[in-house]
């Protein structure tokens, strides 16, 4: 018979111890002491301000702000589109639409507010027709329909022209070398369109129709 061997085979589960000479050993323990001493001298340089890059932090936070505030309204505009603005109008348009208003409102109060002090004056007073003649202002225009020597028959044409509705009136000029004539005239208006509209229903009433200064 064979003698059977003791020896046994070596199996999945065996484990080889790690094993560094004392050279290795020493050469991991340097390389992590250089590891270390490298990071706490990079830190020393960056909080010193030394270090040839240089990180502005108040410009990085403003950055920072800006983009979360970015994505904050996105995120608003994405989930809340119909909800918190439901006429899809932003809220510029609503502060413009409220500072229409506030000058709308301050306008209507200056306005009544001139009113007032206008109706607490009183009515203005038409001025005096000399006074608009002195100023050189346009003036108040009539309309002469004849010119008689005697004062009756000019008298006697201005009633019959008040019966028929004008507003009639008899005026005595003195003229150079001929003496006092009396004229006829009718209304007093302060342009002359509408003294040309008195002064064609006055030719209707085959009347000679002049329109003149008073």
């Amino acid at each position: 018979m064979g003698k059977t061997s003791n020896k046994k085979a070596p199996g999945k589960g065996s484990r080889f111890p790690l094993q560094l000479t004392r050279k290795q050993l020493f050469l991991w323990l340097g390389i992590a002491f250089l590891a270390m001493a490298w990071m706490f001298i990079l830190g020393i340089i960056v909080g010193r301000g030394l270090s040839p890059v240089r990180f502005d932090l108040q410009k990085l936070k403003k950055e920072l702000i800006v983009l979360k505030g970015e994505a904050l309204k996105k995120e608003r505009a994405r989930f809340k589109i119909g909800i918190d603005n439901p006429t899809g109008k932003s809220d510029l348009d609503f502060y413009e639409i409220l500072t229409d208003k506030k000058e709308e409102a301050r306008s209507k109060f200056a306005k009544a507010r001139k009113a007032r002090k206008k109706s607490a004056k009183g009515p203005a007073k038409p001025p005096k027709r000399s006074e608009v003649n002195k100023t050189g202002w346009q003036g108040l225009l009539t309309i002469q329909v004849a010119s008689f020597k005697s004062a009756e028959t000019a008298r006697q044409m201005a009633v019959s022209l008040k019966r028929k509705g004008y507003d009639a009136y008899v005026v005595t000029v003195n003229v150079p070398e001929k003496g006092p004539y009396h004229r006829v005239r009718v209304g007093h208006f302060q342009d002359s369109s509408e003294a040309g509209r008195e002064a064609v229903r006055l030719k209707q009433e085959k009347l000679e129709a002049i329109i003149v200064r008073e």
